[in-house]
């Protein structure tokens, strides 16, 4: 995947995330039991988690989503962290393994791993807050190859994701993308 994939799937997050109104915060998401406020404390944490861990080879993604990192300025928070993450990865060792709370991780995987938050958390984002939320094509194809290979042992998904909902075979790959990880498209 390159560099450049990644940065847009932040970009993309990205425009969602700076539409959010401030009389959305407390709406319901698809990620059970989160607020908008929280999906937006999920997604900046997470960035700034791999943006300080990835040069080091050491991760820890766990966000507390109760502690409020978007403030009032959710859309400036969040576009101070992504960079940061597209930045590590470019000088990151593509052979090497990077160390997450499960273990260490290949990091021809981890680097996806914010790939897929983004598009998905940016999907789950849209919808609620009354978006657009088909994720663009090239992201939501690259997301569902790196699920697909993590999450098709229903056994992995470790409660992090409901149960794949049936969408038809000619349902578009964002919908496939966010179906599979149990989400209603």
């Amino acid at each position: 995947m390159s560099d450049e994939r990644l940065r847009e799937a932040f970009q993309w997050a990205s425009g969602i995330v700076g539409r959010v109104t401030a009389d959305q915060l407390d709406d319901p998401t698809r990620c059970e039991g989160w607020t908008v406020r929280m999906l937006m404390t999920h997604m900046i944490g997470a960035a700034e988690a791999f943006a300080a861990g990835v040069p080091v080879g050491d991760v820890s993604p766990q966000v507390d989503v109760k502690i409020d990192l978007a403030g009032d300025a959710w859309g400036a928070r969040y576009d101070r962290a992504w960079p940061g993450v597209v930045e590590a990865w470019a000088t990151a060792d593509p052979d090497g393994s990077t160390q997450f709370p499960w273990g260490p991780t290949p990091n021809a995987i981890a680097r996806v791993l914010l790939l897929m938050e983004s598009a998905i958390h940016g999907s789950d984002l849209a919808a609620a807050t009354g978006q657009d939320s088909r994720i663009p094509d090239d992201l939501a194809i690259a997301t569902s190859e790196l699920t697909a290979m993590l999450y098709s042992d229903p056994a992995n998904r470790a409660g992090d994701f409901a149960p794949e909902i049936a969408v038809p075979d000619d349902a578009s790959a964002s919908d496939k993308a966010v179906a599979f990880l149990g989400r209603q498209p």
